[in-house]
């Protein structure tokens, strides 16, 4: 199915453009059009972080909701019934060819409750759409190996939009916010905890990742959070995403799939530990991460199940881990990090590979189906974009996903920011409790400087 005329899309038309700091030049496309996005990577790592991209204006908007899509195109707005919506974006994606990264294509997010589309599940439909994406034909391309920014273009030629936004210095506003609560008291989580490793000792899984949040109300410029987070937590994934009334703002550390020329990769993240005061702590700190037997099974588990993940979809033989169990530090905390790839099997392409991981068991748990049953008894509440996925499925048949962690997402006046902690037989309820508050600390001390608190009798626009 092609309703869209995307195969009749031209080539990428590529113009250098005058260098600006990127994000410097997103405040402006931010505060200048309703739906935009930064995808922005900030480490000294230029495997991972090669590219920044932005956009702005999408061609179209395109949501999942149970049983149907719905698409708002050149003004207009129409829904189409389909019992998978993730089969309605194949028509926006070609086999992966030999050109790198984002070319143009679908930028959004996809929500934790999608996974019922990618396997026999029975998940509570949230009240986020199932995926929410922006067809962006044109954006703007930083190579931070080269130094070199340039204008990309598959249709209508914005570069004018762009060389006067170029010229614009936008300062950026004040956030304010007041706390709502967290979803799970202390007692209660601890409790979670505890139901959990009683699964886990009859056998029914091997590890739960149990999550808690946040609420918050907020007013003013969601831009500053993400200004704040860039400093504090620089990552190689770190977003800014607008899609009118909703927001998501992160710096995720954890890869959840990349497909780049028929290469497929995942990066599994478990095990943490706070970051040390002094170098020196820091280093006993991880070699304590390092030889702690409970987090190097968990971390097994997990490597185990990418691997498992890759296969489904890779040419026999080709899953490897070519960097196994090293540590990787951000600002708060660091973690356990290893490397998994593959090479996609003919016939396959990038939503292939998108379902074949779909969610990361970082942020579910072993075996994957029935720790997600779990996780939806004890939690009863949509997880929405959290522990979902945030990132492109480019029109040259790339794709790059981050895993939706150490975020803020938002819809209107009201935010979560949402963390978890990997339950397993051995876990001591307090101190996964304590990784949980770790986990969400940067976001946390993000919103401290992005702006202040205001109190319960300020006047206050509520969402609905």
């Amino acid at each position: 199915m092609n309703v869209f005329g995307i195969t009749e899309l031209k080539n990428p038309v590529k113009e250098k453009i005058e260098f600006k700091e990127p994000f410097e030049l997103f405040k402006s496309i931010y505060s200048e059009y309703d739906s935009s996005f930064l995808l922005e990577s900030m480490e000294s790592d230029t495997g991972l972080a090669r590219y920044s991209f932005m956009g702005f204006e999408p061609q179209m908007i395109i949501r999942a909701r149970s049983g149907f899509i719905e698409v708002e195109y050149e003004g207009s707005r129409e829904e189409f019934d389909t019992e998978n919506p993730f089969e309605f974006l194949r028509q926006f994606t070609r086999p992966a060819g030999k050109s790198r990264g984002f070319c143009g294509g679908l930028v959004g997010y996809i929500s934790y409750q999608a996974a019922r589309f990618f396997d026999s599940i029975n998940l509570s439909p949230g009240n986020f759409p199932d995926f929410e994406f922006g067809l962006f034909l044109d954006g703007i391309m930083f190579n931070h190996l080269t130094g070199e920014c340039s204008y990309i273009s598959l249709k209508e030629n914005r570069l004018p939009e762009i060389s006067e936004l170029l010229r614009e210095e936008t300062p950026t506003g004040h956030l304010k916010y007041r706390s709502m609560g967290t979803l799970f008291s202390r007692r209660r989580y601890l409790g979670m905890v505890e139901e959990a490793r009683e699964r886990i000792a009859e056998g029914e899984i091997f590890q739960a990742v149990l999550s808690n949040a946040t609420d918050y109300r907020l007013r003013g410029d969601r831009l500053a959070l993400y200004e704040a987070l860039r400093r504090v937590n620089p990552s190689p994934y770190m977003y800014h995403l607008k899609l009118g009334s909703r927001e998501i703002t992160g710096s995720s550390p954890e890869m959840l799939v990349r497909v780049e020329d028929k290469q497929i990769e995942t990066f599994p993240i478990a095990g943490t530990r706070p970051r040390g005061k002094t170098p020196h702590e820091d280093e006993r700190i991880a070699a304590e991460l390092l030889s702690d037997e409970k987090e190097l099974a968990e971390h097994l588990m997990l490597v185990d199940l990418a691997r498992n993940d890759l296969g489904r979809i890779s040419e026999f033989g080709t899953v490897q881990v070519p960097e196994y169990m090293t540590i990787r530090r951000f600002s708060h905390v660091q973690h356990i990090l290893s490397h998994v790839t593959g090479r996609l099997r003919k016939g396959m392409d990038a939503l292939d590979a998108l379902g074949a991981v779909f969610p990361a068991g970082t942020v579910s748990g072993a075996p994957k189906i029935r720790a997600m049953e779990i996780i939806e008894s004890l939690e009863g509440v949509p997880r929405n974009a959290y522990a979902g996925a945030l990132g492109y499925l480019s029109l040259n048949g790339n794709a790059d996903f981050a895993i939706t962690i150490r975020s803020m997402v938002a819809e209107g006046a009201y935010g979560r920011i949402q963390a978890g902690a990997g339950i397993v037989h051995d876990s001591v309820p307090e101190r996964e409790y304590v990784e949980c508050q770790n986990k969400a600390m940067a976001v946390l001390k993000s919103m401290e400087l992005a702006g202040d608190g205001f109190d319960s009798d300020e006047p206050f626009i509520a969402r609905r």
